[in-house]
């Protein structure tokens, strides 16, 4: 391990290039403050010797002043020369250098670019050069900024990871736009988020604009884009598949019924299984005349849609889960009642069913502690099994008048699969349209939401952190800006990224690192 070494070079690195890729190169942690950054080296030659090299900036800095025939370059600047440092790969030309990083104020949302590169070379004075990678120092529980933004403003969007991609992690957010929860429209366009580099790029283009979608990973790593709304608010049933390796979207097979604030989970066969939400959402008296009991189910081998056993009752942003016996829950909701075709009551719903892939047919669980619906976008399955949701909405809806009474919750529970019941774990906040991510130690994280009403949200910045082995939440370090509907990613080094999202003001394109 290393504290910032001051090592001196035989050489002089000066002018631009273009960077090497000839082994990899990752990070292994966050960058907190008091800890050790550790970084690893895989597929460098065996027993080489080499250099890790860190700047402040990207360069690139060219090697032609070391050898004049070398017109290769490196994607660092020399400002931290002096700190440069050596270590050995091993047999497998594998490495873990690390350098212990201070548990200083001064070097909180410190940007440092990294490199390796081995010597000597068979012609050459270096050898072979790494792919470069950014890291990010921050406090425990704290946030920074992450040098790249999104390329436009998106909430309501959907967030996957590509780890088949041949340059490392990539997150893929697809989709999203403006608007609220009932009133929102879709973009067609998606970006790449660089986990190595901290970096935004371009993604391929969906064939539909859509937001308020469901996006399943099939068990191939493909993603499933299931319906929601287009550019003009108008609810789809067509879907399409993201390939990770090709990183392209093509069109697949569509829902029987146009599907938007729907849930969708993937079954433990691989089939993916939609259910509820609404097909129009032109005003709130059509919203729920036209929400669905109905499920679809989809099969990744013909890449089409097949009619499943009806819900217990037509119902708007229930959540589903695929529990441990591999069955699925379906939990709240907005359910609406209907007399010979005309909807006269909808609310929230505690009633709960487990469905049955072997008898295609549902049967009641039990009842949530308390009515709720909007929970599919943060539930979170704990490492026990159990599954935890929290926050969202009581809604009433008065049919007559269209108006709509809606209240974040503060309650969060969780369910037992082999005992058949919730238990009770109240936050401090009431909050919906959240991310609540589980962490590699097992607590789960709820970052932000919004109180207020469905047409007038307030975002939070608050943050809490939940622990399955108390059963307790305790408060973490708020946001720097208040943040909702956004996605969040847990990364490779166990740090926690957000993506876009609504703030105090209009949808935001900013971009969040959180270590804990």
């Amino acid at each position: 391990m290393h504290a910032l070494p001051r090592l001196g070079l035989l050489f002089v690195l000066t002018a631009p290039v273009f960077a090497q890729n000839d082994f990899a190169l990752d990070k292994v942690t966050t960058g907190r403050l008091g800890t050790a950054l550790q970084l690893r080296v895989l597929g460098a030659p065996s027993n080489a010797a080499m250099f890790v090299m860190l700047s402040q900036t990207g360069g690139p800095t060219p090697i032609s002043l070391v050898d004049a025939n070398d017109t290769r370059s490196v994607e660092v600047g020399l400002d931290l020369f002096p700190d440069w440092f050596f270590t050995f790969a091993d047999g497998l030309g594998a490495a873990t250098p690390s350098i212990f990083v201070p548990n200083d104020i001064a070097f909180q949302g410190l940007t440092l670019h990294w490199q390796t590169f081995t010597f000597p070379g068979a012609l050459t004075t270096i050898g072979q050069i790494s792919n470069d990678v950014v890291t990010q120092f921050g406090s425990s529980g704290s946030t920074t900024t992450a040098p790249s933004a999104l390329l436009v403003p998106r909430a309501f969007s959907t967030a996957f990871a590509n780890t088949q991609n041949s340059s490392g992690h990539k997150v893929v957010i697809a989709g999203g736009g403006g608007g609220t929860l009932t009133s929102s429209t879709g973009l067609a366009t998606s970006e790449l988020f660089d986990f190595r580099e901290l970096s935004v790029q371009p993604g391929p283009t969906m064939s539909s604009a859509r937001a308020l979608h469901q996006s399943v990973t099939l068990t191939d790593g493909r993603v499933l884009m299931i319906g929601g709304v287009d550019a003009l608010g108008a609810v789809l049933t067509s879907c399409e598949i993201y390939d990770p390796v090709a990183n392209t979207f093509t069109p697949t097979g569509n829902l029987g019924t146009a599907r938007a604030l729907h849930a969708a989970v993937r079954l433990a066969d691989g089939r993916v299984m939609a259910a509820g939400g609404t097909s129009s959402m032109v005003d709130a008296l059509t919203l729920v005349t036209n929400v669905r009991n109905s499920t679809e189910i989809y099969n990744p081998a013909t890449g089409t849609w097949s009619g499943s056993a009806n819900l217990g009752g037509f119902r708007l942003l229930p959540s589903l889960s695929l529990l441990p016996n591999n069955r699925v829950l379906v939990a709240g909701g907005l359910e609406v009642s209907f007399f010979f075709g005309i909807p006269v009551s909808a609310g929230t719903t505690a009633n709960c069913q487990t469905y049955n892939p072997a008898t295609n047919s549902w049967a009641a669980a039990a009842a949530l502690p308390g009515a709720r619906t909007g929970h599919q976008y943060n539930q979170v399955t704990l490492a026990s099994g159990r599954i935890l949701i929290t926050g969202g909405l009581a809604v009433a809806v008065n049919i007559a008048t269209q108006a709509l009474t809606t209240t974040p919750l503060n309650n969060a529970c969780y369910y037992d699969q082999p005992t058949n019941t919730w238990t009770s774990v109240a936050m401090a906040n009431a909050r919906s349209l959240h991310s609540a991510t589980l962490l590699p130690d097992g607590r789960v994280v709820v970052c932000g939401g919004a109180q207020g009403t469905i047409d007038l949200p307030i975002p939070l910045a608050d943050v809490e952190i939940f622990s399955p082995t108390t059963n307790s939440w305790s408060p973490s370090t708020a946001l720097p800006t208040p943040r909702t509907a956004h996605n969040a990613q847990l990364l490779p080094d166990g740090s926690l990224a957000l993506f876009g999202g609504q703030d105090a003001v209009a949808t935001t394109n900013s971009i969040s690192l959180l270590r804990f």
